[in-house]
């Protein structure tokens, strides 16, 4: 059977977070549509302002578009907790979102590399690969990746 790319999956367990409650049966955060319980029993209490999602939050179960619907849960559960003033800033100032995430990894010399850079890395990986009847050759080293992002 002619075949173009074999992908073996060899299972996973979560393994616990500190801080954060852990079922070790299931290996998984306890939690309800994303929020996360105080512990693994029925009467366990949601805590409040901590979300979970992936794997972590439902275990090693489905393919990988069922992490997005995974997200959209948490994510809608937070967006519910925030309408209805259960999740707050705690410091009731506006945060500074992107702006200040691009001033902080400047402040620790983080290099970033933007939509724009990875768009240039998968045309050449993609470039690469058609030359030896592949569908992409992956750039395999940090300088190679930054070189190709950043012409």
């Amino acid at each position: 059977m002619e075949c173009g790319l074999v992908l073996k999956s060899v299972g996973y367990k979560s393994i616990p977070v500190d801080g954060l409650p852990f079922d070790h049966r299931k290996g998984i955060v306890p939690n309800v549509q994303g929020r996360v319980l105080s512990e693994a029993s029925e009467d366990a209490q949601v805590e409040k302002g901590l979300y979970v999602c992936g794997w972590l939050k439902r275990g090693p179960t489905g393919i990988i578009a069922t992490n997005l619907y995974c997200a959209e849960e948490t994510v809608a559960s937070i967006s519910e907790d925030v309408e209805r003033g259960v999740v707050t800033s705690r410091s009731g100032l506006s945060k500074p979102g992107r702006e200040g995430l691009l001033q902080l990894l400047d402040s620790r010399n983080v290099k970033i590399v933007p939509f724009g850079g990875w768009e240039k890395i998968d045309s050449e990986e993609k470039r690469r690969g058609s030359l030896k009847n592949k569908p992409r050759e992956k750039l395999t080293s940090w300088q190679d990746l930054l070189e190709v992002a950043t012409k």
